[in-house]
């Protein structure tokens, strides 16, 4: 062996290594486009309906939508499930306007009511106090259905729900 040594190359700062500025953006950028490739799944597979729970309860309703000419009657009270299965408001069955729904749903011991409106948003529970306007009319062929009185008049709901103080 020879007396001279063969230079060896540096050992590399393994310590002290950093990103470049891509690794950077690579860093920032990927979290952010899976969160907005979660956001947009979700967006995208959200269906209004899936929030309607419980059990259909069969309501009255009319074909008056926001925009048609309305009564402007007030009404209120609290919104109610009779024993028969009738959704109430202060005692009354009323027509709602078209493409409410109502559900029941066993919570406990108790059955909770929820009245739905054609966007699927809950406009009332069961114990709430609902303020309407419309106006009363005949029952003419809402008569012998389920809930309807079989003569008299009736409450048409002709404007939005309103949760708060009965009239």
């Amino acid at each position: 062996m020879s007396d001279t040594e063969t230079p060896q190359a540096p050992r590399p700062d393994i310590g002290r290594r950093t990103l470049t500025p891509f690794g950077y953006a690579v860093c920032v950028a990927v979290p952010v486009l899976i969160a907005a490739l979660g956001f947009a799944f979700l967006y995208y597979s959200y269906d209004k309906e899936d929030l309607v729970d419980g059990t259909i309860v069969p309501i009255l309703t009319s074909d008056w939508e926001p925009g048609d000419t309305a009564q402007l009657a007030a009404f209120g009270g609290e919104l109610t499930l009779d024993d028969e299965g009738c959704v109430r408001v202060g005692g009354d069955v009323v027509v709602w306007p078209k493409g409410y729904e109502a559900t029941v749903q066993r919570v406990g011991r108790s059955d909770q009511l929820k009245l739905y409106d054609p966007d699927r948003d809950i406009v009332g529970r069961s114990g709430e106090l609902l303020r309407l306007g419309g106006g009363m009319g005949d029952v003419g062929d809402y008569a012998g259905r389920a809930c309807a009185p079989s003569s008299g008049e009736i409450f048409f709901v002709q404007s939005d729900v309103e949760r708060g103080s009965a009239e």
